[in-house]
């Protein structure tokens, strides 16, 4: 073989291995592109179906999509639990008067006349309430309702008062009850502190003003007690 002939041979399999490299790289462009475009894809869906659900008050973990009787509640885009309604059911939307729990688990329902707080991990309900939870002046607790006597409830959404009170007042440091013609006072982690019993039962709002808790009373005669929260006792 000449040495013509083997320059040629070297040119045809350098242009063999030229050919193979560009075919590489070439299927290579196509894949990378594939995956872009499917992963391009893919986010538009993902944003898409995200798009459709609607958001839940102050809860950064789960959203819903509601269908006629049926709430289907979403991590991200992943089915979590379906709550099936009673009648004219909505997920609670948020008022000033709101108490908020600060608890991603647990869902106000308002659900045929009552407040449903549904729990997404035990995918029930946990509580069912008269109305939404009230706030108090002490952010720590809400006033909850459950066939029409008081309670109270804390932010991981725990009853920390159970609904037995006619009417219920707190401040920033007690927490007043009435139920029947007995007056309670509790402390901020509601250990009782004291009880008095009362002439006539009624609403109640409170008041704190040097060491005193002031007590109103509204019924038919209005009465004033006095609460020493140094001492934890009533001075009359």
């Amino acid at each position: 073989m000449n040495e013509a002939e083997n320059n040629n041979e070297f040119k045809m399999q350098f242009i063999d291995k030229l050919i193979v490299s560009m075919i590489g790289v070439a299927n290579i462009i196509v894949i990378i592109i594939t995956i872009v475009a499917v992963n391009n894809n893919y986010k538009r869906m993902h944003e898409e179906q995200l798009s459709k659900l609607s958001d839940i008050p102050y809860n950064e973990t789960y959203k819903y999509l509601q269908t006629g009787d049926v709430i289907t509640f979403y991590q991200d885009t992943n089915v979590i639990t379906k709550y099936v309604c009673d009648a004219d059911c909505k997920i609670t939307k948020f008022t000033s008067i709101q108490f908020i729990i600060d608890n991603d688990d647990l869902i106000p329902i308002e659900d045929n006349g009552k407040v449903n707080l549904y729990s997404i991990d035990k995918k029930k309900n946990t509580i069912v309430l008269d109305d939404i939870p009230q706030t108090s002046i002490n952010n720590k607790y809400g006033i909850i309702k459950i066939d029409n006597k008081d309670g109270i409830i804390n932010k991981h959404g725990k009853i920390s008062l159970d609904c037995i009170y006619n009417d219920i007042d707190i401040n920033a440091s007690h927490i007043v009850a009435i139920r029947g013609n007995t007056i309670y006072v509790f402390d901020n982690d509601t250990n009782l502190l004291d009880s008095k019993t009362i002439a006539n039962g009624g609403d109640i709002s409170i008041s704190e003003k040097n060491n005193n808790l002031y007590i109103n009373i509204f019924s038919k005669q209005n009465t004033t007690l006095i609460f020493d929260t140094k001492a934890n006792k009533f001075t009359n």
